[in-house]
């Protein structure tokens, strides 16, 4: 299964930029992503599309969120709401706990009021 025509110019788009942001030329992030020369340049081309595994390859590797590349339009696709959701994985429980209690004061609600769902 390949991406949309597209998803696969946001791909594009971001991977060119994640590119830039790190200073890789076209070869060293093709050898860093372990594939050839030839599909890093059809990728940016919009050319191919990779396979899921290799689209997910890509978006690790590269800092890139996948969600910023399959929903495009959603509300929530600014660069510091990702940074947080990919930071969350890297916390213990405790660290965890405070960012939660943390999120509670920052919209002036107590932990135990309303859900978020209902805020």
């Amino acid at each position: 299964m390949s991406l949309t025509i597209k998803d696969a110019q946001t791909l594009s788009r971001m991977l060119k930029a994640a590119r830039a942001k790190k200073h890789l030329t076209q070869a060293t992030c093709a050898e860093l992503l372990n594939h050839s020369l030839s599909f890093q340049k059809d990728l940016e081309r919009c050319r191919c599309s990779p396979s899921i595994e290799g689209f997910y390859h890509i978006c690790r590797t590269l800092n890139i969120s996948a969600d910023d590349c399959i929903f495009t339009d959603s509300h929530k696709t600014d660069s510091t709401y990702h940074e947080l959701l990919r930071l969350l994985p890297l916390c213990d429980e405790r660290s965890l706990s405070v960012l939660v209690a943390a999120a509670y004061a920052l919209i002036g609600t107590g932990r135990n009021a309303e859900s978020p769902a209902e805020l």
